[in-house]
């Protein structure tokens, strides 16, 4: 194989010069070599590998690589990422802002390739590192790996969302898989004064978030303008979608409920106003850009219900038609949470930050954190 050092270089260079990667990590990218852990990727379905100039070229680009793929649950002609080695640029960013010191104990939450876990272990030495996933394949490939370069940290296969109890408490938690809240397990297993750094989204937007632990029993932190865009923290290893399973898609389109709204179609366009949205609505699907019937319009829906909205194409001056239905009315919620931040002047995703608690509370606010505007209470989680 062609020597990769002169590729780390560079990589590492790329990532100096655009101030993302904090002092202290410069040597763990320089000396990690990117493609024991990847040394195969996925450019749509097609496999390319490593052991090329082409290919080891671009193992060492700053771009995310999907590394594991599965068939579509739901029985479509269509595969899956399941795995993946992040971009490099967004994870030197997370690891400045883990702003972790020699000695401090990290709970990776997935594994994935083994790449991160190779950073972190060459910044931190093995004993502080631990990183599980929910995927067993994954775990054993990555110990495997790691071993290859010397480390050994720990390394376990189970739920993310519950942490690794055995292995705690930790100075900090980093997460590479998207998650809609914080589990209330990271909470109980940080020391206070601990940080989280993951990736909050649904599936219409994402960001960072940056969370300390102020209390025994919360973190509190701001939303970075950074999305993340990781897959999600699943519920299954064998099953590539979010909540495990593949529920048929059953809308009802009898009897809708009728509407009116000034609201323009475009605020479905609105990254900021989307984001809100989802941390209201987190079951939220994809915004459909055009109505079921073909017609042009946008349509939302619940993933988990099956509840629906769909706007109407506007002519002129007119307000747009909306109609609604299905288990839950999902309309008087968006259209309420619109006027809100019509009213608040339309705020960036970095005015809104989240305050998490290990009974499965979650605040959001704005701006500060006593000035809360959304709260869920998720007690099947919490700790």
């Amino acid at each position: 194989m062609t020597a990769w050092q002169p590729y780390a270089e560079e990589l590492a260079e790329t990532l100096t010069g655009t101030g993302v990667l904090a002092p202290g990590w410069r040597e763990a990218f320089l000396h990690t070599p990117r493609h024991v852990f990847v040394p195969y990727f996925y450019d749509g379905d097609t496999k390319v590998a490593a052991d090329s100039p082409e290919g080891l070229k671009a193992v060492y680009a700053d771009e995310s690589l999907v590394t594991q793929l599965a068939p579509d649950p739901r029985g479509a002609d269509y595969s899956w990422p399941t795995s993946s080695s992040t971009r490099p640029s967004l994870m030197a960013q997370m690891l400045s802002l883990l702003d972790v010191t020699e000695g401090e104990k990290v709970l990776e939450i997935g594994t994935g390739t083994g790449y991160n876990a190779a950073l972190l272990s060459y910044r931190l030495g093995d004993t502080n590192v631990i990183s599980i996933d929910i995927d067993p394949t994954l775990v054993e490939t990555a110990r495997a790996r790691l071993a290859d370069l010397g480390h050994r940290p720990f390394l376990t296969a189970g739920d993310g969302a519950a942490g690794v109890a055995d292995r705690a408490p930790y100075s900090r938690i980093i997460a590479t898989a998207a998650v809609a809240t914080i589990p209330p397990a990271w909470i109980s297993q940080l020391v206070h004064g601990g940080r989280i750094v993951t990736d909050i989204r649904g599936e219409l937007a994402s960001a960072l978030l940056v969370a300390d632990k102020n209390t025994d029993t919360s973190v509190r932190g701001r939303f970075r303008d950074t999305p993340g865009h990781f897959m999600w923290l699943r519920a299954r290893a064998d099953n590539p979608l979010r909540l495990g399973d593949a529920p048929s898609a059953t809308f009802d389109f009898t009897n809708p409920q009728r509407d009116s709204s000034e609201i323009p179609a475009d605020a479905f366009d609105e990254r900021d106003f989307l984001f809100l949205l989802q941390l209201a609505m987190p079951s939220l699907g994809p915004v459909g850009k055009q109505l079921p019937d073909g017609r042009p319009g946008v349509f939302l829906h619940s993933e988990d219900d099956y509840s629906w909205v769909q706007f109407e194409a506007k002519h002129g001056d007119e307000r747009t038609g909306v109609a609604f239905g299905g288990p839950r009315a999902l309309w008087p919620q968006i259209a309420e949470l619109w006027q809100r931040w019509y009213e608040w002047k339309l705020p960036g995703v970095r005015r809104f930050g989240m305050t998490a608690y290990t009974d499965g509370r979650c605040h959001i606010w704005l701006d500060h954190e006593y000035a809360i505007v959304l709260t869920h209470t998720n007690r099947e989680e919490a700790a």
